[in-house]
């Protein structure tokens, strides 16, 4: 079932905007009920359809555009003050805290990708314990941990704005003074009250990996964790 919805939610990413052809022919049929081109003083029979249709038109795609732009000028303005990523500080360790609820499945990279030899997180089959991660040869081996030791925590999360924007955050800072070390964005904008319906067409997002900017932020971004607790692996950032 879930391979039906992705599906589904695939198609309609890409195909979305055809949905939107069903209130042009409604506004059309509405405008020729009520014989709207004429009150304009078009009477040539296939001028009022044509004048219909491009009223109909006009009127969905303005609709559209008003409920589209507000969220992307909020997006970049958000792009304007998230888009760069901080580091402070570089320190060199072999581990640290991974306080995200993908620790046990998308957090692997950081053992696997990364380079860290081991990761500790809450323990999500028991509450209030944790677990450590650590590499076993080309595999992850995990032990209970009765209190955490790491010194450094890697915090991640989303924050849903107005207008529909998500704002995913990682942040890593001292466990003991929480002083930050480093921190990075990535800001999707889904197109408003109407995205469903504009699919792939409405989504803008930064950092954009298309430009060399956006590539840069983005991959420090990615690679964060490794940039301030590996060491560093580029010149440092502001």
């Amino acid at each position: 079932m879930g391979d039906y919805w992705f599906a589904a939610g695939l198609l309609l990413s890409i195909f979305g905007p055809l949905l939107l052809l069903l209130p042009v022919a409604a506004l059309y049929w509405l405008f020729r009920r009520v014989g709207l081109a004429q009150r304009f003083g078009v009477t040539r029979r296939g001028s009022v359809q044509a004048a219909h249709g491009l009223l109909a038109l006009l009127t969905v795609a303005a609709v559209v555009v008003i409920t589209w732009l507000p969220g992307r000028m909020a997006l970049s303005r958000l792009c304007d003050e998230l888009a760069e990523p901080r580091i402070h500080v570089r320190v060199k360790v072999d581990g640290f805290y991974l306080d995200d609820i993908t620790a046990n499945s998308f957090g692997q990279r950081y053992l696997h990708e990364e380079g860290f030899a081991w990761m500790e997180a809450n323990d999500i089959y028991h509450r209030g314990q944790f677990v450590r991660y650590r590499r076993d040869g080309k595999n992850v081996a995990s032990d209970p941990l009765p209190a955490l030791t790491a010194q450094y925590v890697v915090r991640s999360g989303v924050d849903v704005r107005a207008n529909g924007i998500h704002v995913a955050r990682t942040e890593i800072a001292e466990r003991a003074s929480g002083r930050i070390l480093g921190e990075a964005h990535s800001v999707i904008y889904h197109g408003g009250p109407l995205g469903l319906f504009l699919g792939v067409y409405g989504l803008a997002s930064c950092p954009n990996p298309i430009t060399a900017e956006g590539s840069r932020q983005f991959n420090t971004y990615y690679h964060l964790v490794r940039e301030v607790l590996g060491g560093g692996q580029s010149p440092a950032l502001k």
